[in-house]
């Protein structure tokens, strides 16, 4: 430390006389006094610096969001730091640009990367689901009997022949057999099947989806999750159709199956979670896809989201005592989609947690996503991605088109280009395959 004898306060060393210093002195005296009243008057001052940075978010919900932070979080009017406010998000097409369950279907799909035997993969398979016996007309009302014994004879084919199973043939060798791509084109085909006809519905074919996991252990699904995040990141976006042989003999004849390839990460939301947390806004995760899968990409140190593994609330699975993951719900966990996902809120957040206060803002992008978004009475905004849907989605964007005026919104919608996977700075969405943007579903 200097010597206070360095600093000589006498005429000699500063010229108290000259104006110049007279001018400088008087303002800097009105400055400090003016910090120090300021300050005394409020001992818990905090300066925020920490914004939502504008990247591609519309200019009105760069401006919504922003004033939420700023109204919720520390140095808000609203932040109380015994009732720290939380935020609910979807994930898939909310978080990152399509589907990340879906994307490691098809990656565990393409590379049989099963330990199902034979009779586990059949208890799998139901001919009748809820009193259902066929899929909806979109899917050809093609019995459920027909595509089970195909994919069983498919399977059974794979099983005793793939060196990954049972056989000696390399994946290369197997996927030039009809049976392989048999078998590639209905099992997509029939969960999408499942999701869309009535009585049967994605509350059945996003877990059933799920079942396929069984005999892998969790550790070998996150390796899996690795594996197809990062193919799918590095992959065009896309859309690839997959035909079943027409030479091999069938049940249910030749089915198609059309997926998009690709994932993207939205740079908006990444730093909407880093924001919320600079701010002391906590953020969780609330998604109808499996619980690790979803760890993975959103976790720490991984692809920028860095959310911790305890704030992720998905579906999770039953588990025998050697690890094996099991075709069974966990036991006393709720399913996380459309009414689960509020009561896992409630059950985790509100009960376990012990925060008694609704959350305060949710993102979001489909019917499963509606009651999250829609049934706490406390919660002040929804952000919707456009993704021009129509059901009860639609009403919630209708609602946000409706509302565009208005200064505090309760709903409003983002848009983002579905070729690129990149927000658009409108609310409008340009959808897969076309150019024009379209805001509402017509």
């Amino acid at each position: 430390m200097k010597s206070m004898n360095n600093y000589r306060f006498n005429k000699r060393v500063l010229n108290f006389s000259h104006p110049a210093f007279k001018a400088s002195s008087i303002l800097l005296i009105i400055t400090v006094f003016l910090i120090l009243y300021l300050t005394s008057c409020r001992k818990d001052v905090f300066v925020i610096t920490d914004t939502l940075d504008k990247l591609n978010w519309s200019d009105r919900n760069y401006q919504v969001l922003n004033q939420l932070i700023n109204d919720y979080g520390k140095g808000g009017k609203y932040f109380t730091e015994n009732e720290t406010p939380y935020t609910v998000l979807d994930w898939d097409q909310t978080c990152a640009h399509f589907d990340v369950e879906e994307a490691i279907m098809r990656h565990q799909l393409f590379n049989l990367r099963y330990k199902m035997t034979k009779e586990s993969f059949s208890g799998l398979l139901k001919d009748n689901i809820n009193g259902t016996t066929q899929l909806s007309a979109d899917f050809r009302n093609v019995s459920l009997a027909d595509l089970n014994q195909d994919l069983i004879s498919d399977y059974n084919f794979l099983y005793d022949n793939y060196s990954g199973l049972k056989g000696t043939k390399t994946l290369e060798e197997i996927k030039t057999t009809p049976q392989y791509t048999d078998f590639i084109a209905k099992i997509p085909f029939l969960y999408d099947g499942y999701c869309a006809t009535a009585g049967i519905g994605a509350d059945y074919g996003y877990l059933w989806i799920l079942y396929l996991f069984e005999g892998l252990t969790i550790e070998e699904v996150r390796t899996l999750a690795k594996e197809s995040i990062s193919r799918e990141l590095a992959n065009q976006l896309s859309k690839q159709t997959i035909v079943s042989p027409a030479g091999l003999q069938t049940k249910a004849g030749i089915v198609s199956y059309s997926y998009k390839t690709g994932l993207r990460i939205f740079p908006e939301m990444q730093n909407l979670i880093a924001t919320f947390k600079s701010r002391g806004i906590e953020t969780f995760i609330v998604s109808a896809s499996y619980k690790p899968v979803v760890e993975i990409f959103a976790g720490i140190g991984s692809y920028g989201y860095n959310v911790p593994p305890e704030n992720v609330i998905a579906m999770e699975l039953a588990t025998a005592n050697d690890g094996k993951i099991m075709a069974a719900y966990k036991t006393g966990w709720v399913k996380t989609v459309r009414q689960g996902k509020v009561d896992a809120i409630n059950l985790m957040i509100k009960v376990r947690l012990n925060r008694k206060q609704d959350p305060i803002f949710s993102a979001c992008d489909s019917d499963g996503d509606y009651e999250m978004s829609s049934a706490f009475t406390g919660m002040k905004l929804t952000l919707i991605w456009n993704r021009v849907k129509g059901g009860d989605i639609g009403k919630l964007c209708q609602q946000a088109v409706n509302e565009m005026n208005v200064s505090t919104p309760r709903y409003i919608l983002q848009g983002r280009n579905e070729n690129t996977g990149i927000a658009i700075p409108s609310s409008e969405s340009i959808l897969f395959g076309m150019s024009e943007p379209q805001l509402l579903y017509k």
